[in-house]
């Protein structure tokens, strides 16, 4: 009787290890991360760069973002949520603050218009503010025919398999801590460069993915109409 007490413990105490490593194995990350963002192009003058944005931060919680970049007078956030598909856009121009909800089909159909990615996911990898990062390269065949290639360092420690679900980085399972990005516009013709320069690991309230009290809802019908686009 002792004997099979004692090997009742031990698989106690082994089944309790177990399970407690697979707890934290699966604990998902909460935190933000901060990129600095550089720029190269032939046709981009220090007047433009100038009004270019220089960072951006990320706060992540399980599979929810939330994107936040400053362009001159406009802060722009995307609010993300990997389950549900969701996407809430925040827009505050010098104090005039809009919100616009997009459904699963909206980002669905949206994405159906820009050009789609070819993901090479390779065996590289390379340490970025302490996470041990996959290189993927992306190609993308431009409106214009062209191909642009974008190199990716990302790890799956951060975030959830469907955190990119409303970018071109949707095939890629995790956060991107760094990134190539061209910018096929005639104005700007250059290529942004997205650095990881901060993982900061901490506690996040679910309110910050929720429209703020002060933020106007909109229809994309009255978005267009404020922000232009088509």
């Amino acid at each position: 009787m002792k004997n099979s007490f004692g090997i009742l413990i031990t698989v106690a105490v082994i089944s309790f290890f177990i399970q407690t490593a697979e707890a934290q194995k699966t604990k998902q990350f909460q935190g933000t991360i901060t990129y600095s963002i550089t720029y190269t192009g032939e046709n981009l003058t220090p007047a433009t760069k100038a009004q270019l944005p220089t960072s951006s931060v990320v706060t992540v919680k399980d599979c929810k973002t939330k994107t936040e970049i400053v362009t001159g007078p406009v802060t722009q956030a995307a609010v993300t949520d990997g389950v549900t598909k969701t996407e809430i856009v925040l827009i505050d121009y010098m104090g005039t603050k809009y919100a616009l909800k997009l459904s699963a089909q909206e980002i669905t159909d949206g994405l159906a218009k820009v050009p789609a990615s070819t993901v090479n996911k390779t065996s590289d990898t390379k340490v970025i503010s302490g996470y041990t990062c996959k290189k993927a390269i992306l190609s993308t065949k431009e409106e214009d025919g062209s191909i642009s290639i974008d190199t990716i360092y990302y790890t799956e420690d951060i975030g959830c398999a469907d955190l990119n679900f409303s970018t071109k980085f949707k095939d890629i399972p995790g956060a991107v801590l760094q990134y190539t990005e061209y910018m096929p516009q005639p104005q700007i013709e250059a290529t942004a460069f997205y650095t990881t320069t901060e993982v900061k690991k901490s506690k996040i309230s679910d309110n910050v993915f929720l429209i703020p009290s002060d933020f106007k809802e909109v229809t994309q019908e009255e978005f267009k109409k404020l922000f232009g686009g088509e």
